[in-house]
């Protein structure tokens, strides 16, 4: 019987780390990981309170559609044909943190309102169990 916990802060880094490869990375320095594992946070969240990954794919599809067509810079991992083009310096500012710090909050606050998300702290730091496996013959109606 594991914690809800330990999967999805784990799950979380580990998301992190395989941005890490970016090159925003090596441009911005580590301090970028704050907003991949961010990311990978609040989407493990969407998973466990949503018991599905529907949601949290749903969501890094659309942050990365968006990403692609409006901005693009010669140093980021997407390299399209976008609206706008970043010619400036890359740097750290208070923009990296706006999306982990507010914008996920407000995020999570208004699909717990439209999904109707409970039990909070069951499922979120609730037990982890195996599920039930059923034989080829058995079936749940």
């Amino acid at each position: 019987m594991n914690r809800s916990l330990t999967p999805l802060i784990l799950t979380s880094v580990i998301f992190g780390l395989l941005h890490g490869l970016n090159p925003e990375v090596e441009k911005l320095g580590w301090i970028s990981m704050v907003y991949y594992i961010g990311t990978g946070l609040v989407l493990g969240i969407f998973t466990l309170m949503d018991e599905g990954t529907e949601l949290a794919l749903g969501f890094h599809a659309a942050n990365n559609i968006i990403a692609a067509v409006l901005v693009t810079a010669n140093w980021t991992v997407f390299q399209t044909e976008a609206l706008l083009v970043d010619t400036s310096e890359p740097s750290v500012g208070w923009e990296m943190f706006v999306p982990v710090l507010i914008l996920y909050p407000m995020v999570l606050f208004i699909f717990s309102d439209k999904y109707g998300w409970t039990n909070w702290q069951g499922k979120l730091l609730g037990t982890v169990r195996k599920p039930i496996e059923l034989k080829e013959d058995e079936f749940i109606a």
